[in-house]
C-alpha cells in the first residue's frame, strides 16, 4: 500500500452525526469490524467485544435507558431543565435515526490482572485495555472511511454503564465504553482544524 493512500484515508476521516436513509449492508459492517480486530492490543489480549444493535426494540430500550441515566446525572449536577430537555432530545434523535448502532466494550476477563499484586498496577492494566479498544475503534473508523461510510464515536456508555449492561444483559466483566453510529453522511463535514505540528511535536 502506498503511503499517500494511507494518509489520504486518514485525512478523509471525519465525524458525521446525521445520515441519509440508506442501509449499510451486513458485509460492509463485517469488514469494518474485521478491520477493528486487526488493531494492536496489550499482550495481544484482543480485549474487545462489539454489539451490533439489530433489533429495533433493543435499540429503543438501550437509548431510553441511557437517556434516563443521563437525565438523573444531569439533574444531580444541577443542570437546568431546559438544557437537559434539549440535550436528551438531540441525542435521542441521533441514536434512533442512525442506520447502524454498535456498542464497543472492553472484556476485562481477557486482561492480565492476576500478574499484579498492587492495585495501582492493576489499574494500569485496565487502562491498557481501554487503549487497545480505542485502537480497534480507530481501525473501524478508518475502514469505514475507505468504504465510503461515515461514523461518529461517542463515549456515552462510560457515563451510563449499568443502563447499557442491563439492556444488553452483559456479563459483569464486560465494560461498555464506546457507542458507534454508522451510515452515509447527509452532508459533507466541515474541514477539520488541526493544531500546528510545531505546537505538538517536541524534540527533547
Amino acid at each position: 500500500m502506498r503511503a499517500q493512500d494511507a494518509y489520504s484515508c486518514i485525512k478523509a476521516r471525519r465525524t458525521s452525526r446525521e445520515y441519509i436513509r440508506r442501509r449499510v449492508s451486513r458485509s460492509v459492517i463485517s469488514k469494518i469490524i474485521r478491520a477493528a480486530t486487526l488493531a494492536p492490543s496489550a499482550h495481544n489480549s484482543q480485549p474487545w467485544l462489539f454489539y451490533l444493535i439489530d433489533s429495533e426494540r433493543v435499540r429503543r430500550n438501550l437509548v431510553d435507558s441511557m437517556l434516563h441515566a443521563w437525565e438523573v446525572a444531569m439533574t444531580e449536577d444541577g443542570r437546568g431543565s431546559e438544557l437537559i430537555s434539549v440535550t436528551l432530545a438531540k441525542f435521542k434523535k441521533r441514536f434512533i435515526s442512525a442506520p447502524v448502532l454498535i456498542v464497543c466494550a472492553l472484556d476485562r476477563s481477557l486482561l492480565y490482572f492476576d500478574r499484579y499484586r498492587e492495585e495501582g498496577r492493576k489499574r494500569y492494566e485496565e487502562i491498557l485495555g481501554h487503549h487497545s479498544l480505542a485502537a480497534a475503534v480507530e481501525n473501524a473508523l478508518l475502514m469505514a472511511t475507505a468504504l465510503g461510510v461515515s461514523a461518529c464515536w461517542y463515549s456515552a456508555p462510560l457515563f451510563c454503564q449499568d443502563a447499557v449492561r442491563n439492556v444488553l444483559q452483559l456479563d459483569k466483566e464486560v465494560e461498555p465504553a464506546i457507542l458507534l453510529t454508522l451510515g452515509y453522511a447527509r452532508s459533507k463535514p466541515r474541514p477539520k482544524r488541526i493544531r500546528p505540528l510545531a505546537l505538538i511535536l517536541r524534540t527533547v
